[in-house]
């Protein structure tokens, strides 16, 4: 109901002329909309999980950003020109966590179809395995071949009703904990998947020939750098340890590793599946680190730490009329979410 009464408010502000009037407003001016996508579906990424959008979905929400005439900065741009109050009227930037394969093969020649541009947040470690990342081809498997119960399968033990989200996840963290404890390697982990799937009849050639959430190649990370995508640091295995030293390594491994394939040094970042802790702010000083997003979601003011930059999480629950009043302004003022 909430969401309808929002929906239907946005509907009447727009059609009252408001949108306009909050975009141009010297209010929004002091303001940047960062934009969070994670994934572009393959096949049906975007029915297993909401982080996942539609190619045309994605095209959709640029076809709007171009015809409402909103200025997509580079994030590194938009970040000094708000902290200068430089920022030109209607700024929005584009960001996408993790950098699966399937931004480069949709999201960059969509971008660049529309002369945009984006920060591409990356994690690193199993951009060096053609492979899918394993807990999440996991959860997908799982999800595609929902039904019956796993008991004691494959040597997990454990009993685990498969057509239910609840049961589906403590799989997904049996497995885990298996091959972890295993000392598997990702190519056997990558075979046990594979195994997993062949059980529950899920073709997993069609998920390797796709190349369903695989993250992008060195090639394909240099490729898009080059290309004028924006590359900055996601941790080198998408994890945010809780002791310095660990912590620290993550950003040094990630960043060294972006290096010798883009010949940048990344001092932008973003928390792994957004989760973050004050302590954490401190450690990225010393490496260096500019400014990290988070999955909170609101507007980014100059009266924002840094290293807590809000964002909005797009996705296929968010209305088109939801996007314009966030692009505008006007959603921001308006009861939602708080993260």
């Amino acid at each position: 109901m909430l969401k309808f009464l929002k929906n239907n408010t946005l509907r009447i502000s727009r059609g009252l002329g408001l949108f306009a009037v909050a975009a141009h407003s010297r209010w929004r001016r002091q303001r940047l909309l960062i934009l969070c996508y994670h994934g572009l579906s393959l096949r049906d990424e975007h029915v297993w999980r909401n982080l996942f959008v539609t190619p045309a979905f994605f095209r959709r929400r640029l076809e709007i950003l171009a015809r409402r005439r909103y200025r997509v900065l580079p994030l590194a741009d938009g970040l000094r020109m708000l902290r200068e109050g430089s920022l030109p009227p209607k700024s929005a930037a584009i960001t996408f966590d993790d950098g699966f394969h399937d931004f480069h093969q949709h999201g960059f020649p969509l971008l660049r179809e529309f002369g945009f541009s984006a920060t591409v947040y990356q994690t690193t470690y199993y951009s060096d395995y053609p492979f899918p990342v394993f807990n999440l081809v996991l959860s997908y498997v799982f999800w595609r071949g929902a039904r019956g119960v796993l008991d004691g399968a494959y040597g997990v033990p454990g009993t685990f009703d498969l057509s239910d989200e609840a049961g589906r996840s403590r799989a997904v963290d049996a497995f885990l904990e298996f091959a972890s404890r295993e000392g598997y390697t990702p190519a056997q982990k990558d075979e046990l998947a594979a195994r997993v799937a062949g059980g529950l009849g899920v073709d997993y050639a069609e998920i390797l020939r796709l190349r369903m959430l695989q993250l992008m190649t060195g090639r394909e990370i240099a490729e898009i750098s080059a290309g004028g995508m924006d590359v900055q640091l996601h941790t080198h295995r998408h994890r945010t340890p809780l002791d310095e030293k660990s912590f620290v390594r993550e950003i040094r491994d990630n960043r060294q590793w972006l290096a010798a394939r883009t010949g940048t040094q990344p001092k932008h970042f973003c928390y792994p599946s957004g989760q973050y802790r004050e302590e954490f702010l401190p450690w990225l000083r010393a490496e260096g680190v500019e400014s990290a997003t988070t999955c909170d979601i609101g507007l980014a003011t100059r009266a924002c730490e840094p290293l807590l930059l809000p964002r909005l999480l797009d996705s296929m629950q968010v209305t088109e009329v939801d996007f314009e009043g966030w692009l505008a302004g006007v959603s921001a003022i308006l009861p939602h979410r708080k993260a």
